[in-house]
């Protein structure tokens, strides 16, 4: 029996049947499963701005199912970097904000199972904590992928566009004003997450990856009608999974967050989706098992077998076209746990019985990967863990050491690079970016932005306490622990010290004497908060490290 069937039968619920009835409901309605329906429609990007046909679609489901849905909406956010007078430093957190929205919904109303509709960033990492807090019947649906923009008979995606604009910005004079915009009617040329594997499209496939989201939704692009059939039967699987009893905790288990590790690395997907990661295994108190020490092991034995976009040549449809990420986990099946239940009621290796791959270099045999391993996680002097995405390192960077110029934000290292202060060879240190001295863990992606433009990528490497979003190319290395708010040692590296990165041997050290280390940290003094008031103060003193996810506590 669901729950609300038992509360809601109670004489002490009137007032409760009475609320519900005056919005439309009947009283057979308020007899079969109550299902709520999380969306993250908004106007404010195009991730998110098709999601009402989605969720119209998913009630459909409900309904044929013998549910009864009830839809509310959050805010959904594209990163802006100029957003506000913090911009970018409210991004992570709209995660933990979104993802306590829906706890809060589910138990003031005692609803029996959720569907959860997202697209970007932070909101499918936000709906899948919220599964793995909550523990009841879930299913993600995800928004898909935009369409790849053309321009001039060309593929484009927003990354481009950005390298384009901060060209312009720099007054380069490869890119003339008019071109830019020009370039800016083509580059979305409608709904969806960006036409490549950022961030919003790398959770998106991870939430199909450990079993919360049906077989091919992730890749499905935004305006297909194969996205309106699967919203429509997630709708019919949500209220199958509330009569069967089977919740989110029977789906979101240690094998299954391991093989959904393994499809990070073996799309190339973005670093951000490490601190996601992390943070749902401890929502779910797995932190002992899944952490930083498993993403590494697991990265050194998965290739990277996709080349879609930045890790190669083609778009997020032709991923979909290509297989999707069952494709991708087919190719993985010796590789991972088979036996995991997902929500279609079935078991992976049931679900991948049938799956064909139909593009070879899109979705790459193990034995020809893109890259011979996937995500690396950094260790050494500098930081006990620090994560790199070597897909998008160029070759000749992937050992480097050259002199740190140290910048105690982001602004102040843009201004550098704009007014040409920045020698090539040169190691640029971003701290005070982190969970708590972003506060929120600031992205920080435009530092390289500005190296592409100023075809410093090649030679300049990037360390950051910060995160770094999937459009990046270059050698970023970011979510370096302990950050420089609580006194780790990227606190206190000075203009001209020497750094080395080696990814391939996975080192980050900062190349002086352990006693001047010593000597620097005990001197060591705390900036003053650069946010003194509103919802990111909480993160100032009490965001959990990295390492740890890089949310708020929400365990006594």
């Amino acid at each position: 029996m669901w729950r609300s069937r038992a509360i809601l039968q109670e004489p002490e619920q009137a007032i409760q049947r009475a609320l519900w009835k005056a919005v439309g409901y009947t009283d057979d309605d308020l007899k079969r499963p109550l299902i709520g329906i999380a969306n993250t429609w908004s106007e404010l990007s195009p991730g998110h701005v098709h999601l009402k046909s989605i969720a119209d679609a998913v009630k459909a489901g409900v309904w044929q199912a013998g549910g009864t849905p009830f839809e509310w909406n959050d805010f959904a956010q594209c990163p802006t970097i100029t957003a506000g007078r913090y911009g970018i430093k409210y991004d992570t957190p709209t995660r933990d904000i979104v993802c306590a929205s829906v706890e809060a919904c589910v138990e003031l109303h005692s609803l029996d199972g959720i569907v959860m509709i997202s697209s970007c960033d932070k909101n499918v990492p936000a709906h899948l904590l919220a599964a793995a807090r909550l523990d009841i019947p879930c299913i993600i649906v995800p928004g898909g992928p935009m369409l790849l923009g053309k321009y001039h008979g060309k593929g484009i995606a927003t990354n481009e566009l950005d390298i384009a604009a901060w060209k312009a910005q720099l007054k380069m004079e490869e890119v003339p004003y008019e071109e830019l915009v020009e370039m800016e009617n083509y580059v979305c040329p409608g709904p969806g997450a960006c036409a490549l594997l950022g961030t919003a499209n790398t959770m998106q496939c991870l939430s199909e990856a450990v079993g919360m989201s049906l077989p091919g939704s992730a890749t499905a692009p935004a305006v297909s009608a194969k996205r309106l059939w699967i919203a429509k039967e997630s709708g019919k699987r949500i209220v199958d999974l509330v009569r069967k009893g089977i919740t989110s905790s029977r789906i979101m288990t240690k094998e299954a967050l391991e093989n959904m590790i393994r499809v990070l690395h073996a799309i190339g997907g973005s670093s951000n989706a490490v601190l996601h990661i992390l943070a749902i295994a401890r929502e779910l108190g797995m932190d002992d098992q899944i952490n930083i020490d498993l993403i590494d092991k697991l990265g050194k034995e998965t290739p990277c077998i996709l080349a879609v976009r930045p890790n190669g040549p083609y778009s997020m449809s032709d991923f979909d076209e290509a297989g999707g990420v069952p494709g991708v986990m087919s190719r993985l099946a010796n590789k991972l746990h088979l036996d995991v239940l997902t929500v279609t009621g079935k078991t992976l290796r049931e679900n991948l019985q049938n799956v064909q791959i139909r593009n070879d270099e899109i979705i790459r045999p193990l034995s020809r990967p893109v890259f011979e391993e996937g995500l690396a996680v950094l260790r050494g002097n500098l930081a006990t863990s620090a994560i790199v995405r070597p897909t998008v390192v160029p070759k000749n960077m992937l050992i480097f050491e050259g002199p740190a110029a140290v910048f105690n934000s982001q602004e102040d290292a843009l201004r550098a690079l704009a007014n040409r202060e920045i020698k090539p060879g040169t190691a640029i240190v971003v701290r005070y970016e982190g969970p708590r001295g972003g506060p929120g863990i600031s992205e920080t992606f435009k530092v390289l932005g500005f190296l592409c433009a100023l075809n410093l990528e090649t030679s300049c490497a990037f360390i950051t306490d910060g995160k770094i979003s999937g459009f990046a190319r270059g050698l970023g290395v970011c979510q370096v622990c302990p950050e420089a708010a609580v006194g780790g040692p990227i606190a206190i590296v000075q203009d001209g010290d020497i750094i080395e990165i080696d990814i391939p041997r996975r080192k980050i050290n900062l190349k002086i004497s352990e006693s001047e280390i010593k000597k620097r940290l005990s001197e060591w003094k705390p900036i003053k908060p650069k946010v003194r008031k509103g919802f990111l103060t909480i993160y100032a003193r009490l965001a959990e490290p990295a390492d740890k996810g890089g949310g708020l506590p929400t365990k006594l």
